[in-house]
């Protein structure tokens, strides 16, 4: 047998798992916070409070299923409920979530992130999967329609999926997907509906900026993962032929679009950098960060599911042993190695690029009003009732103006 071992001295950091978790936590919260406050003032206040009620329906099956398990396996309730931080996975699944869930869909959504995510792999530090990722890819297949009609609007995801097929061609596009979210200040900052974690982007970036300075994320994996999409969907925009916006070249703004769009700051931040289901060295991170940019591009641009980030991090964590064991050895033997596996990444992920611009076209001019709006019933987007209510109105308007043709032809 071949014993591998390190040679002292080992050093012990200041730098805890609860110490960890407490900035973790309160980096989410300040984001948690202003999604609150947006919501509170642009949608009101039942708005804002079945936002909190979420995030307590969350924490309480959280600490439930936590309180079972640890009586069943005979540990103490109390003491394994302190060391598991289910807390944190509560709070990243709700944020994770539209602010128009039903209760009950997050509750169950809950019972498999931290049953089937995590305690059935032993509790905390045993899990394959980020737990949250699970939750929420239980509820966009199997609760898509559970929601309320607290936010009925289209998300900017739903929109430049469904109607732009993320490839808005040219100026007059762009201003088109841009204006319906309230500009690019609005698409920065957050402030339109979607999910809750996507609101004020400006402060996710404050706080993974906090959680780097403390040494909570390790700076690759965000740095990376960012980096990789700009470059994939630069080239994409150069082999598409998107014109230019404004002055501004199309291998910049078109970038810009995919990561001011949905979950991707949000996961690049909070979900990619969990020390639990991502590689332990730094080679294996970048490794891990750059499969991860890849596979959000060819999702979003190629699969049915408008949204990339959420599925490419699942798909990720199943790679992390095969990484961590690829990258086990000698230093000067990981580092060739590492470099090797992503620059194998990359050329597939240029590969992708050729085939989504050969076959993938871009969007010049938009469809009619009465089309998307099929669409987005067709989808589930947008409100169903609100949607009946214009056709019926449509349908009335006609009437009453064939009625009006109609006298008119009588009277002369």
């Amino acid at each position: 047998m071949k014993y591998v071992f390190h040679v002292s001295p080992n050093i012990k950091g200041r730098l805890t798992t609860h110490n960890i978790m407490r900035d973790l936590m309160i980096a989410l919260l300040a984001v948690f916070a202003c999604s609150l406050v947006y919501y509170g003032t642009a949608f009101g206040f039942e708005t804002a409070l079945h936002e909190v009620a979420l995030l307590a329906a969350s924490l309480i099956t959280t600490y439930v299923c936590e309180f079972l398990y640890a009586k069943a396996t005979k540990q103490d309730p109390k003491l394994f409920i302190k060391n598991s931080f289910g807390c944190v996975t509560a709070l990243i699944l709700t944020m994770m979530c539209t602010v128009n869930v039903t209760i009950y869909a997050i509750i169950i959504a809950t019972v498999f992130a931290i049953v089937f995510g995590r305690l059935l792999f032993g509790g905390f530090g045993q899990n394959i999967f980020n737990p949250a990722a699970v939750g929420r890819a239980v509820i966009f297949a199997a609760f898509t329609g559970a929601s309320t009609d607290l936010l009925t609007s289209a998300t900017p995801v739903s929109d430049i999926a469904t109607n732009f097929h993320w490839l808005p061609a040219n100026a007059e596009m762009v201003d088109t997907f841009v204006d319906s979210f309230g500009g690019w200040g609005s698409m920065l900052m957050g402030t339109h509906g979607g999910a809750i974690g996507e609101t004020f982007i400006l402060a996710i970036l404050i706080a993974g900026a906090f959680l780097i300075w403390r040494h909570v994320i390790d700076w690759r994996i965000p740095t990376v993962y960012f980096g990789v999409i700009a470059i994939l969907t630069a080239v994409i925009a150069l082999l598409t032929g998107l014109e230019s916006y404004n002055g501004i070249p199309a291998w910049l703004w078109y970038p810009a679009i995919h990561l001011l769009t949905g979950g991707v700051v949000f996961g690049g931040v909070f979900m990619l950098t969990d020390p639990v289901t991502n590689p332990t060295s730094p080679a294996g991170r970048v490794i891990f960060a750059t499969g991860a940019a890849v596979l959000t591009v060819l999702i979003r641009l190629k699969a049915n599911l408008p949204e990339g980030c959420l599925y490419s991090i699942l798909l990720m964590n199943m790679f992390t042993p095969m990484i961590e064991q690829t990258l086990d050895g000698k230093q000067l033997q990981m580092v060739n190695k590492a470099r090797i596996i992503a620059g194998v990444l990359l050329v597939l992920g240029l590969a992708s690029c050729f085939y989504v611009s050969a076959t993938v076209e871009p969007v010049t001019t938009l469809k009619s009003a009465a089309t998307s709006e099929a669409t987005s019933a067709a989808t589930g987007e947008g409100d169903g009732e609100h949607a009946s209510t214009e056709a019926t109105a449509g349908s009335d308007e006609e009437h009453a103006s064939t009625e009006a043709a109609e006298g008119t032809e009588a009277a002369e």
